[in-house]
């Protein structure tokens, strides 16, 4: 029995570790490939950004006192806050915004400073 298991081993026993390497190859892909597909799909498209519609949910350029760009956010003074849209700015980007009694802060999502320049053209 011993002599017939080694004489098996020798005929079969690279074809028995090349099965086997390729069956670990394949679990280790069933588990890689879900995070990897899951993984790029999460990866939002960019947005255009719309200066108009920007300006117009801020009330109009003459509402906008100052504006400065901090990281990944937009700090602006306004004249009247009351003329903010805060559905028309989520429609435009913004990921989220403070709003204070003398300031708006606008938050952005990727990139900010790409948002301000076309925004303000500065």
């Amino acid at each position: 029995m011993l002599i017939s298991f080694n004489r098996f081993l020798q005929d079969y026993g690279l074809y028995l570790a090349i099965g086997v390497a390729a069956l670990i190859v394949i679990v280790i892909l069933a588990i890689l490939l879900p995070y990897y597909l899951k993984r790029k799909k999460e990866k939002p498209a960019p947005r255009l950004i719309d200066k108009t519609a920007y300006v117009t949910a801020l009330g109009g350029a003459e509402n906008i006192l100052s504006k400065e760009l901090k990281g990944s956010r937009i700090v602006l003074h306004l004249a009247d806050n009351s003329k903010v849209d805060k559905e028309k700015l989520k429609e435009a980007g913004v990921d989220g915004f403070i709003l204070m009694s003398d300031k708006l802060t606008l938050v952005l999502k990727g990139d900010a400073e790409a948002a301000y320049k076309t925004i303000f053209g500065e």
